[in-house]
């Protein structure tokens, strides 16, 4: 069973739709700047209504509850309290995902922002010192299937997320080729970076036949952005 309609629900679909023993839960806040308190509630309310069925339920979560810098955000809070919540039933497994790459309308993802801006030439500031993780969203349900089916996770919470992390200078390198077009941005001394445990998910990747080479960003970028 899945609850959600966007790009994890979409990506989760073929796997778990028609397993009446498992409720995926892709319907949460899916920007990560919201401060709106509603937006938050309606998860919360959400996520009680799917706890309440007992069933299995996987609940995803923001690898950015590892970050020093973003702890006190508004989002980073939500996520946290609803980790608790999750953790409370029975039957549950935790994925903590990076910036999710596919085919969404949804502005606030990170490359959707970066596709719009050097596209339109508009300009931009860019972190010189920031460093993200960016994984396919085909990949992370590949490999959360893969778990799930083949792992006992009941009671935990797992990264799901490249087993390396790359400089937003250099991925916005990636992005200009891949386009043919120059971005039009300025470099500022500010970002930082945080360690994220992936050794599972790489374990898992490697046993589905997911490669996370030196090629890995670019092949991404074409696959979802490249006409």
């Amino acid at each position: 069973m899945i609850i959600g309609s966007g790009l994890i629900a979409s990506a989760f679909s073929p796997h778990f739709s028609n397993d009446t023993d498992i409720i995926v839960f892709a319907s949460g806040v899916s920007n990560s700047r919201e401060y709106r308190s509603e937006a938050f509630l309606r998860e919360r309310q959400l996520l009680v209504a799917a706890l309440r069925q007992e069933r299995f339920l996987l609940y995803f979560s923001t690898c950015s509850v590892s970050d020093a810098k973003l702890l006190d955000t508004p989002y980073v809070v939500h996520k946290k309290e609803m980790e608790s919540l999750v953790r409370s039933s029975k039957d549950y497994v935790i994925f903590r995902l990076p910036q999710v790459v596919g085919r969404t309308p949804n502005p606030h993802t990170l490359t959707n922002y970066f596709y719009k801006q050097i596209m339109s030439g508009a300009h931009f500031q860019v972190w010189r010192h920031a460093k993200r993780n960016f994984i396919d969203i085909d990949d992370v349900a590949l490999i959360i299937t893969h778990l799930v089916q083949n792992l006992h996770v009941n009671g935990t919470t797992t990264n799901i997320a490249c087993p390396f992390s790359i400089s937003i200078p250099r991925f916005i390198t990636i992005f200009e080729c891949a386009l043919g077009k120059k971005a039009n941005y300025t470099s500022v001394e500010a970002g930082g970076a945080y360690l994220i445990d992936s050794d599972l998910a790489t374990e898992a990747a490697s046993a589905v036949g997911i490669v996370f080479d030196e090629h890995y960003i670019e092949k991404m970028i074409k696959k979802y952005y490249v006409k």
